[in-house]
C-alpha cells in the first residue's frame, strides 16, 4: 500500500512535535496538508515539516474536502476535540488525536457512536502505556508475579509556574509568561487557564489500567479551590486528588498539578499486589524499586531495578521522538493499523475506559467530592451499535 496521507489540525505545540514526527519518522506516512486559524503558525510549521507540496488550510472542512489525504490528527483544545474528530470520522478519514479525548461524557458518547456508525480507524495517541517498566508490570501481573493487585497509584505534577500554557497572544499563536500580559491586549486565557486539573489522568489511567484489563466503574474526588493559590489569574485548583473503584475490585488513587513547584519526574506509578509491589524512582538519581513477597522474607530492602527500553530492539525511530522515547509507538501503530486494516491498540472503547472517569472526578470535585458513576461504554442489551443506550441521550450526561 502506498503512504498513509495525513493532514494535522491544530498546530500548538503538540500539533507541531506530531506533524513533525508522522513527516519525519513514520516512514509509511506523509504529512500532506496541515489546518490552523493563524497564517504565521501555518507558514512556520509547514516550512519545518519540509514537504514541498504540503498544503495549508485556515478552514478545517475546506481541509477535510479539498485535501488528498486518508487520515487527520486532531491536536487541539480537548473541549473542542470530540465535534472534529467526528466531523473527520463522517467524512470518511481514519482518526487519531491527543490526549485528553474529551472534557465530558458527552463528548466521549459522540466519538464513540461516530466511529461504530463509520466504521473509520480511531486511536488515542496515549503514549505513557509504551513507557518500558509499563511493559514489565504488565509482563509481570499477566504471569501472576505480583499476585491480585489490589492498589494503583498514579499522579502527574507537571508544574506550569511560569505561566506559559495559561495565556497566549490569539494573532501570533505565542504561549506568554505572566509578565507578558500586562499591557498585550491580545492576551487571551488558554484551555488550561479554567479546566480541572483531574481531566489530564488518562495519561496515568492507561497505562495502569492496561497492567490489569480493568476499567474504572465509580469515582470520589477532591479538590483544593478552583483559582490558585500560587499563580494569580489562574482559575484552576492546585490540586485534585481521586479516589477510584474498578470493576475487577482495584483501589486506584491518582493526583494531579500543573501550578505548584516541586522536582521531577512528573509522573510516579505505584502498583502493589498480593505477591509484591512495584513502584516508579521519585528523583532522577533514583531507581525503580520492586518488591516480591518470596525476596521478602529475606530482605526487608527492595530491589533497584533498570526497566529501561532494550536498544538492541528499540527502532531508531524512536530515539528522541518525545516522552523518552514513548511518542514514536501510538504514531506507528496508527498507521500500521491503517495499512494492515487491523484494530487500533488503543481503540475508542480504550479510549472512553480511560478518558470517563476523569471525567466523571472532575464532576465529583465540582460537586464537593460525591461519587459519580462511570457509564459502560460498550455494546449491551441496552445499547445496540451506533446508539445511545435505551432511554438516554449524549447530552444527559
Amino acid at each position: 500500500m502506498k503512504k498513509v496521507r495525513l493532514g494535522i489540525v491544530g498546530l500548538g505545540a503538540r500539533g507541531r512535535h506530531m506533524g513533525l514526527l508522522y513527516h519525519n519518522r513514520i516512514k509509511d506516512c506523509q504529512v500532506v496538508a496541515i489546518c490552523d486559524h493563524l497564517n504565521p503558525v501555518l507558514e512556520r510549521v509547514a516550512a519545518e515539516i519540509g514537504n514541498p507540496d504540503i498544503k495549508t488550510f485556515t478552514d478545517y472542512g475546506q481541509m477535510l474536502r479539498e485535501a488528498d489525504i486518508d487520515a487527520v490528527g486532531v491536536f487541539i483544545e480537548p473541549d473542542r476535540q470530540a465535534d472534529l474528530i467526528c466531523e473527520a470520522l463522517y467524512a470518511g478519514k481514519h482518526v487519531t488525536c491527543d490526549v485528553p479525548l474529551a472534557f465530558t461524557f458527552e463528548g466521549c458518547w459522540k466519538v464513540l457512536i461516530a466511529v461504530e456508525k463509520t466504521g473509520m480507524k480511531f486511536l488515542l495517541s496515549e503514549q505513557t502505556r509504551y513507557w518500558p517498566f509499563i511493559q514489565a508490570w504488565r509482563e509481570m501481573a499477566a504471569r501472576g508475579e505480583l499476585g491480585k493487585i489490589f492498589f494503583m497509584e498514579g499522579q502527574y505534577f507537571h508544574e506550569l509556574r511560569t505561566g506559559k500554557y495559561f495565556w497566549v497572544d490569539a494573532v501570533t499563536g505565542k504561549w506568554l509568561r505572566d509578565d507578558e500580559i500586562a499591557g498585550n491586549p491580545n492576551a487571551r486565557k488558554t484551555w488550561r487557564n479554567g479546566m480541572h486539573p483531574i481531566v489530564y489522568m488518562p495519561h496515568e489511567l492507561s497505562p495502569l489500567l492496561s497492567i490489569i484489563d480493568d476499567r474504572v466503574v465509580k469515582t470520589t474526588c477532591f479538590a483544593t479551590r478552583p483559582s490558585s493559590y500560587v499563580i494569580p489569574g489562574v482559575e484552576m485548583p492546585d490540586i485534585e486528588v481521586a479516589l477510584m473503584h474498578t470493576e475487577k475490585d482495584t483501589i486506584l488513587r491518582l493526583a494531579c498539578s500543573f501550578t505548584v513547584s516541586r522536582p521531577l519526574p512528573n509522573h510516579w506509578y505505584h502498583v502493589w499486589g498480593t505477591k509484591g509491589e512495584v513502584e516508579t524512582k521519585r528523583d532522577e538519581a533514583a531507581k525503580h524499586k520492586m518488591w516480591l513477597a518470596e525476596e521478602m522474607l529475606r530482605s526487608d530492602s527492595p530491589k533497584d531495578m533498570d526497566w529501561s527500553y532494550d536498544p538492541k530492539t528499540l527502532p531508531q525511530e524512536a530515539v528522541g521522538s518525545g516522552h523518552d522515547g514513548a511518542d514514536y509507538f501510538p504514531a506507528a501503530a496508527f498507521v500500521k493499523c491503517i495499512i494492515e486494516d487491523t484494530a487500533p491498540p488503543l481503540d475508542v472503547y480504550r479510549a472512553v475506559d480511560i478518558t470517563a472517569p476523569a471525567v466523571a472526578a472532575s464532576i465529583s470535585a465540582a460537586q464537593g467530592g460525591s461519587c459519580i458513576y462511570v457509564p459502560d461504554f460498550r455494546p449491551s442489551v441496552n445499547r445496540a451499535l451506533g446508539q445511545m443506550p435505551k432511554g438516554v441521550k449524549a447530552q444527559d450526561y
